[in-house]
């Protein structure tokens, strides 16, 4: 057991010595390297060196923002609708006259009229919106008119601030009318009672409803019914009291017109009391001077002329000596003349023609009284062939049956 022993432990030891030696003998300089440092001890480390960093400079050109030009934005184009072609009857119509009393413009809805026109119209079926906006609004161009600088004048000019007037209670009345009737129609047994009480039965009479308290019933029907029959016996008073000045102003004017001294000296004239003009044309008078029911429109409006029936291309004179100051279409006037005679009253004085079917003279072109610058038509805001005649006096409308 003991020799057993001892051979293993020989032969691990010769093992183990032969394994040292075959490594020795493979790597020599490991363990001639390996002496070496147990003789010397442990080796210093490497010093490493700060490497250099460079220092170029950067210096990057300013960055600038593209420059963009964008086309000018225009408006995309609207195409109005045609004013459909009147229709002619025996009723005539004409252009009213200044600048309605009540301030701010009205927004206008308008036709042009053909390729050159000097003007535009409003399409009837807008006048009546336009009209419950300002019942004193204007639907045709009108002419520029002089200052009043003299007693004559502002006394023109006042008479057409009443005749302005009168065509905003007339249209305020109208519209008040039917408001009335659209509430008396209402079921409403109080209102019916009141209305039969104080009107007799009838809807549309405009007495005042004065037995029912507004206060009481300003939000029912009979409220709403006291409150626009109060509005229209007060407008209808207003509105008297308007004409009776309106027929002053106008009978003042005519007294200074019989006095003025003669302006033309007429050629071929059929004058009519102490007038200073000559008739345009022999025609029937259809249309007189002052606020009417516009039969183009429907709507109450100034009628700053006459109208004189005549059939198409019957021609016009010019009533007197003068100027062409206009030709050419002038909106609701269709082809429109005026001829300037000079001053009178101390006032510049012209005459104009409506709705001309043709234009016989040119702008600044002298005429002689009598002398034939157009012929009858049915142009513009007409429903059948007429004259329209003017007589303006500082631009501004007045009576012309006085001057003829």
């Amino acid at each position: 057991m003991e020799q057993r022993w001892r051979r293993a432990t020989l032969a691990t030891v010769a093992g183990a010595a032969t394994l040292m030696m075959t490594a020795l003998c493979l790597d020599p300089g490991a363990a001639s390297a390996g002496a070496q440092s147990a003789a010397q001890g442990p080796l210093p480390l490497p010093t490493l060196l700060p490497l250099p960093s460079p220092s170029l400079p950067v210096s990057l050109p300013p960055i600038e923002p593209p420059k963009v030009t964008l086309p000018p934005l225009k408006p995309p184009p609207v195409k109005l609708p045609t004013l459909p072609p009147a229709t002619a009857s025996p009723g005539p119509t004409a252009p009213p006259a200044t600048t309605p009393p009540t301030g701010g413009a009205p927004p206008q809805v308008a036709v042009p009229g053909p390729p050159g026109s000097g003007g535009s119209m409003v399409d009837p079926g807008s006048a009546p919106a336009l009209i419950a906006d300002d019942p004193g609004a204007d639907l045709y161009p009108q002419p520029p008119v002089d200052a009043a600088g003299t007693p004559q004048a502002r006394q023109v000019a006042a008479l057409g601030d009443v005749q302005h007037r009168i065509q905003y209670l007339e249209n305020t009345l109208a519209r008040t009318r039917a408001d009335l009737a659209k509430v008396r129609r209402g079921p409403d047994p109080v209102l019916h009672l009141l209305t039969t009480l104080t009107a007799g039965g009838d809807a549309d009479a405009a007495s005042p409803l004065t037995v029912a308290d507004a206060a009481d019933v300003d939000d029912t029907p009979t409220g709403r019914a006291v409150a626009l029959s109060g509005a229209i016996t007060a407008g209808q008073a207003e509105l008297v009291r308007r004409r009776q000045e309106e027929t002053r102003l106008r009978q003042e004017i005519e007294r200074r017109v019989r006095a003025t001294p003669a302006v033309a000296a007429p050629a071929r004239t059929a004058t009519v009391g102490r007038g200073r003009l000559g008739q345009p044309l022999a025609g029937r008078l259809t249309s007189r001077f002052g606020t009417r029911f516009d039969p183009y429109y429907r709507v109450w409006q100034l009628h700053p002329g006459v109208d004189l029936a005549a059939p198409t291309g019957t021609p016009i004179l010019a009533a007197g000596d003068g100027r062409v100051s206009r030709v050419g279409w002038y909106g609701g006037y269709g082809n429109y003349t005026c001829i300037a005679h000079g001053r009178a009253d101390g006032q510049r004085l012209s005459t104009c023609y409506g709705h001309q079917s043709r234009l016989l003279v040119s702008p600044g072109q002298r005429v002689r009284a009598g002398q034939v610058i157009g012929l009858v038509g049915s142009t513009g805001a007409s429903t059948g062939p007429h004259l329209h005649f003017e007589v303006r006096l500082g631009g501004r409308p007045v009576d012309p049956l006085p001057w003829l």
